[in-house]
């Protein structure tokens, strides 16, 4: 029954401790922690009661007054539990400083990571194992000043890496080769030749897959599906189908196990992207931890084909449906389409990039009208919807032997507001008319002033570019989109990610309506198609419909200037205008003098009550408690204990201030 009863008290003190200790101080109260003391606390309060009543002369032989407690027993019993309460406070204080609540979580959480872990850090060797093959980490480090690094050995050594470490690597390549913008030549030209030569996932790892985003089997939804895939990259592959209404589609299904491989090398790409940055100057001058941050939110994107989907249903219905064009867009299946597969229409044909044969049998009047359908159909994307297909080279347009034309890959998608829509149709007008006033206001709406930009030399220069891409002489407008491009990373004009998508994009298509059509111009395709694209662009309903919206905004803040203009002057005459500084008032001033103030008094009456404690209990004069045991003394603990439970009240708010700096 003792036993019995023990254990009782015991679980009863620890929960009335800890509950206590939990009141008191927040900080390093772990429900893990705070749990084992409170147990420890609670089971150890009777021995150590026994042994004090034994010391101090309250109990004789070990009998203790279970029932009938005296008044001398429970004045001890009680400083003794608020003892245990304070000790349990400052251990877990302590233990806060040596080890941060959540530690124990975190190792926990590491240790069923660890398999993951292992397969980072073997990652992250592999990598570092190409950087030193191939030379690429002795520029990792800081440069002697003298020695100057060669941005071309950089870029090779660089692009080698990429190509030995596998799909994620090279995509981060192709990526940095389409940031022309702020990436040196070096590293675009380098770029560009990485290719993903990646052989096909065999269909027996597909078609789990399938099966367990369609919830059925694949014979079950296709008539017919091809095993063999008809193109294979690295995040996926794409296989021919037929439906049981005879529709022929294709179906663009995501490797597995893609996206673990991804993750791994996403960690290790902005760690090596930070340790560069960190280390190396030129990796600083360049940006590579933005271009690593860019390249991991694009790529995170393309593994979600949901996005895709939306963009390939919102460039199809945008198209003109009165109008008759051989470019086409395909439909989506959507309710088979889903984060990791795509079914979508079947555009028949081949690659532009491999269509020499199907155009050898085109006459130049059908390839010009598919140009010229293709011209018309992104410049509207463009400049009227603002949402375009941003990746428009010859591999991702289709070309059949009846002169028709297809869209493929709506991955890349950029998205132009209505002012740089407006712009970039006036900078193209402007260039037909060799119009460099035009031409440098369109410019300087769109990329803004340079820091230090003179206008009227920016506009002599404009005019000097005018003049190389003149609609009617040889050449034309070749190369137009790169050359502006370049113009505004040479000027120091800052580019907006979204323009410059918009100029890549153009500039790509202008190289695939030259292999539809070698003598094909961008600038007389806008001179003939001027009152169109003008219809398109500068519709006055939007005008009209956008003054009133301007009047509707403005009108309150117009009403309200009287007001203000009063309220001002009032203050003026009185003298109580406050001009203040951002972040800094005489509130915030009194607040924190009041609370430096407020801890310090708080620390100077802990220590005073601790000192006065001390002494009390040094004091052995004055009546008695037990044989053995002065009130003074007694007082005296009950003092020093209120100077820990103050010291302790204001040190856990420090600690929670540090622990979440």
């Amino acid at each position: 029954m003792d036993i019995l009863w023990s254990v009782v008290w015991a679980l009863v003190s620890a929960l009335v401790v800890g509950v206590l200790v939990r009141r008191t101080i927040s900080v390093g109260t772990g429900w893990l922690r705070n749990t084992v003391l409170s147990l420890v606390m609670g089971t150890a309060i009777w021995p150590i009661t026994r042994a004090s009543y034994e010391i101090l002369g309250i109990s004789q032989d070990g009998t203790i007054p279970w029932l009938e407690v005296s008044f001398e027993a429970a004045m001890i019993f009680i400083l003794l539990f608020a003892w245990m309460v304070v000790i349990q406070m400052a251990v877990l204080l302590a233990l806060e400083l040596v080890m941060p609540s959540g530690t124990f979580t975190t190792l926990a959480r590491a240790a069923v990571r660890l398999p993951s872990l292992y397969r980072r850090v073997s990652r992250l060797s592999q990598i570092q194992r190409l950087l030193l093959s191939h030379g690429l980490s002795r520029y990792m480090r800081p440069r002697i000043p003298s020695f100057k690094v060669s941005m071309r050995e950089i870029a090779q050594a660089t692009s080698e890496v990429f190509a030995a470490a596998g799909v994620t690597f090279v995509k981060l390549g192709q990526f940095v080769a389409s940031r022309a913008d702020i990436v040196p030549t070096e590293f675009v030209e380098e770029f560009s030749k990485l290719q993903s030569d990646v052989p096909p996932v065999p269909y027996s790892a597909i078609e789990p897959e399938l099966v367990k985003i369609w919830g059925r089997p694949v014979e079950e939804i296709f008539a017919e599906f091809s095993k063999e895939p008809m193109a294979a990259a690295s995040v996926a592959q794409v296989h021919p189908a037929v439906l049981h209404d005879g529709t022929e589609v294709v179906v663009k299904v995501q490797r597995p196990h893609i996206r673990r491989q991804v993750k791994a090398d996403s960690d290790i790409i902005h760690t090596l992207a930070e340790r560069m940055e960190n280390s190396a100057g030129w990796a600083r001058k360049i940006g590579v931890r933005g271009i690593a941050d860019g390249f991991l939110e694009s790529l995170a994107e393309e593994l979600d084909y949901r996005g895709e989907i939306r963009q390939t249903e919102q460039l199809r219905r945008a198209m003109d449906p009165h109008r008759r064009s051989v470019v086409r867009i395909p439909a989506v299946y959507e309710h088979l389409s889903g984060e990791r597969v795509i079914v979508m229409e079947r555009m028949q044909g081949v690659p532009l990039s491999k269509a020499d044969a199907v155009l050898g049998q085109l006459s130049m009047l059908a390839r010009r009208e598919i140009a010229r359908d293709l011209f018309l159909l992104v410049a509207g994307q463009v400049l009227e919807t603002g949402v375009f297909h941003a990746d428009l080279h010859a591999g991702n347009i289709v070309i059949d032997d009846a002169g028709r034309a297809g869209l493929i890959d709506f991955g890349a998608v950029g998205r132009l507001d209505k002012r740089d829509r407006r712009d970039i149709t006036l900078l193209l007008l402007a260039f037909e008319r060799q119009d460099s006033t035009a031409a440098t206001n369109a410019i300087i709406d769109i990329f803004g002033m340079p820091p230090e930009g003179d206008t009227r030399k920016i506009q002599r220069e404009v005019g000097q570019l005018l003049l190389q891409f003149d609609a009617g002489m040889p050449g034309g407008s070749s190369g137009l989109f790169t050359a502006l491009l370049q113009f505004v990373i040479d000027h120091g004009f800052e580019l907006p990610p979204a323009v410059g998508t918009a100029f890549r994009a153009i500039s790509t298509l202008e190289g695939s309506l030259k292999k539809l059509d070698p003598e094909a111009d961008l600038l007389l395709m806008v001179r003939e198609h001027m009152d169109e694209l003008l219809s398109r662009t500068q519709n006055l309903g939007d005008a009209v419909e956008g003054l009133g919206l301007y009047a509707a905004a403005t009108v309150p803040v117009v009403a309200g200037l009287p007001l203000e203009i009063s309220r001002v002057v009032k203050q003026l005459e009185d003298g109580s205008l406050d001009i203040g500084m951002k972040g800094l008032s005489i509130d915030v001033i009194r607040d924190l003098v009041g609370g430096v103030l407020d801890q310090l008094i708080q620390v100077l009456v802990a220590i005073a009550l601790v000192l006065a404690g001390v002494v009390l209990m040094a004091a052995d004069f004055g009546p008695s408690l037990t044989p053995a045991l002065t009130i003074f003394t007694y007082f005296g603990a009950w003092v020093l204990l209120s100077g820990f439970v103050l010291a302790i009240v204001v040190l856990a708010p420090a600690l929670h201030q540090r622990r979440f700096k």
